[in-house]
C-alpha cells in the first residue's frame, strides 16, 4: 500500500480519541456485545473452542444466526470432541455433517442445524483444528494449545503476533485446499520454519484474517475474557494459572490488528470522516485495518492517544450502519463527528443513559454528567458529511 498523508494531526487525534471513547463503552457492559448460545454443559476451555468454531462460520451472513444457531450446534460438537476419545475427529464431525432434502450439506445437533455460507470449506477449517488438537499434549483443549505457544516464546516481545500466527496454522494453514494439520504441527515445531511463517504472516496480518482477530480480541476483552482466564484456571494449578493469566494481560493490546470489515472499509465512512484528515489520492485499493496500522504507527508515540490502539476501530460495526446511510442524509445532524457535535442530542443527567452512545452505536452507558470527554467538544466537526 502507498503510504497516506495525514493533512490535520490534530482532527486525527480526535477521531482516535473519540474511538477509543466508544471501544471503551461496548466492552464496558455486556448488553453491548452478542454472545454465542451456548446449548450444551460445557467447561470454559469447550465453550473457547465452541466460540472458536463459530468464528470460522462466521461470514457473509447474519451474525445473530451464527451465533444462536451455529451456536447450538457446535456446542454439541464440542462436546462430543472432548469427552468421546473413541471417535476420531472425523468422525465426530461427520457426525454432525449431513445433508439436507435438498442435498445440501449442514451441520447439525440433536435439536438445529447450521447451513454456514460456506460450508464446505468451514467443514475443512473445522476438521484441521479438530485434527490438530488431537494428540496427547494438547487433549483437544484449545487452551492447552494456546498456552503451548505462550510459554514456547514467552520472551518474544511480539507474543501476541507469535499467539496470533499460531492459532492460524491450528485453522487455516490448509494444503492446496485440504486438510494438513502434520503440515502445520511441523512449523511450529520447527523454529528455522515458524519464523519464516511468521515473517510471511505480519506482512498481510491486516489482510483476510477478520475471524482470527476477533477471536483473539474476544479473548483480551469483555465476556469472553473472563471465560478465556477461567479456562486457564480449570487446567493448571493455581500458581501456574496465576502466571499465565498474568503473562496473557500483559500482552499489549497494539499488536491487536483491525479486523477489516464491510463496516470499517465502507467508503461513506472511510471518505467522509478522513476527508479533512487524510489524503487517500495515492491509495489505490484503501484497505482501513491496514491503514489505521499505518497511522497509529506514525503517531503512536503523542501521549494524548495513549488509549487508542488500531483495534479499537471494530466499533464500527456498529456505528456505520446506524451513522453512515445515504437514506439518513439528516442523520448527519446528530451525529457526534458532524457540524453540530453532540449539541442536539446531549442532555446531562447522571439517571440516564447516554444517548450519544446509544444513538451512535446502541451501546448502553450511564451518563456521567458535564465531565464527559465529549463535553470538551472533542469530535464535532471532523466529519465533511454528505
Amino acid at each position: 500500500m502507498n503510504k497516506v498523508e495525514i493533512k490535520d494531526k490534530t482532527a486525527l487525534i480526535k477521531i482516535f480519541k473519540t474511538i477509543s471513547w466508544l471501544d471503551s463503552i461496548r466492552w464496558e457492559n455486556d448488553n453491548n456485545y452478542n454472545f454465542v448460545y451456548f446449548s450444551s454443559n460445557l467447561t470454559n476451555s469447550e465453550k473457547i473452542l465452541t466460540h472458536w468454531i463459530c468464528y470460522i462460520t462466521d461470514r457473509q451472513m447474519s451474525f445473530e444466526k451464527v451465533w444462536q444457531d451455529g451456536g447450538s450446534v457446535f456446542s454439541e460438537l464440542v462436546s462430543d470432541y472432548s469427552t468421546k476419545n473413541i471417535l476420531s475427529p472425523k468422525e465426530i464431525l461427520d457426525n454432525h455433517y449431513k445433508k439436507d432434502m435438498k442435498n445440501k450439506f449442514k451441520f447439525t445437533s440433536a435439536t438445529n442445524e447450521f447451513a454456514s455460507r460456506f460450508v464446505t470449506v468451514d467443514y475443512k477449517n473445522i476438521l484441521q483444528t479438530l485434527e490438530f488438537l488431537d494428540n496427547h499434549r494438547h487433549r483437544r483443549n484449545i487452551i492447552l494449545y494456546i498456552v503451548d505457544i505462550l510459554r514456547k516464546f514467552k520472551t518474544e516481545a511480539d507474543l501476541l503476533t507469535r499467539v496470533a500466527c499460531g492459532l492460524y496454522l491450528l485453522t487455516y494453514q490448509l494444503k492446496s485446499n485440504k486438510t494438513n494439520p502434520e503440515n502445520a504441527i511441523t512449523i511450529l515445531n520447527d523454529n528455522n520454519k515458524f519464523e519464516r511463517k511468521l515473517t510471511e504472516f505480519k506482512k498481510s496480518s491486516t489482510k483476510n484474517k477478520k475471524r482470527l482477530w476477533c477471536c483473539i480480541r474476544d479473548y483480551k476483552k469483555g465476556l469472553y475474557h473472563k471465560i478465556f482466564n477461567e479456562a486457564v484456571m480449570e487446567n493448571f494449578s493455581d500458581i501456574e494459572a496465576k502466571e499465565l493469566i498474568e503473562s496473557w494481560e500483559k500482552l499489549a493490546m497494539e499488536h491487536l490488528e483491525l479486523p477489516g470489515n464491510v463496516w470499517n472499509n465502507n467508503p461513506m465512512f472511510r471518505n467522509k470522516l478522513f476527508g479533512k484528515v487524510i489524503d487517500f489520492k495515492d491509495v489505490k485499493k484503501p484497505n482501513m485495518a491496514e491503514i489505521i496500522r499505518e497511522l497509529y504507527n506514525e503517531m503512536k508515540g503523542n501521549n494524548e492517544i495513549i488509549d487508542f490502539y488500531p483495534e479499537q476501530f471494530d466499533i464500527t460495526f456498529d456505528f456505520v450502519p446506524r451513522m453512515c446511510s445515504m437514506k439518513l442524509k439528516k442523520i448527519c445532524n446528530v451525529c457526534l463527528f458532524g457540524n453540530k457535535g453532540i449539541e442536539l442530542i446531549c442532555i446531562p443527567s447522571k439517571d440516564k443513559y447516554c444517548p450519544v452512545a446509544l444513538f451512535s452505536c446502541g451501546y448502553i452507558y450511564g451518563c456521567i454528567g458535564n465531565n464527559c470527554i465529549l463535553k470538551t467538544n472533542l469530535s464535532s466537526g471532523i466529519c465533511v458529511g454528505f
